[in-house]
């Protein structure tokens, strides 16, 4: 069956016609639908789960292939690769050794350094940290204590 140029010409101009009438949508205004995303890692079942400063702020890491303990991973900072990535560290050089104790309710982890000063987030890079390590979910808190007589900060959650 041969079509002559007529039929050819309409159904060339079909598509021009059916993008021209839209769908028939209309545009609103941005709607607020809630907070910001926030990110939880699984680790595989031989890996660390590490809270870094990314772009977007506090960002967890997994660490495949290790299951050492979390805390001297952390204050190592970033490998080559996750610096590479964007993400750095707010904790100071690491000075003493570390302890960590499991209670219920409660992760205490003691630091041989002053941690008075440590920022907000390098605080939340330690709980969160911990807390991952520890007990996943729950109402656990962490308490940071270090060296010095009043050296110590306020049960921590992981807001993230």
């Amino acid at each position: 069956m041969r079509r002559g140029p007529r039929a050819l010409a309409a159904l060339a101009l079909l598509p021009a016609g059916l993008f021209a009438a839209g769908c028939g949508i209309q545009s609103t205004d941005v709607i607020a639908v809630g907070g910001p995303a926030s990110a939880q890692a699984v680790p595989p079942g031989d890996g660390t789960v590490l809270y870094f400063t990314g772009p977007d702020g506090l960002m967890p890491v997994v660490r495949e292939g290790t299951s050492q303990a979390p805390l001297p991973l952390l204050f190592a900072g970033p490998d080559k690769d996750e610096r590479a990535a964007g993400m750095s560290t707010e904790l100071p050089p690491v000075q003493g050794a570390f302890k960590m104790s499991v209670e219920e309710g409660r992760v205490t982890v003691a630091l041989g350094q002053d941690v008075s000063g440590l920022t907000p987030v390098a605080q939340r890079q330690i709980a969160c940290t911990v807390l991952q390590a520890v007990a996943r979910g729950g109402t656990v808190r962490v308490m940071i204590l270090g060296g010095g007589a009043k050296s110590s900060l306020s049960p921590l959650a992981c807001p993230v």
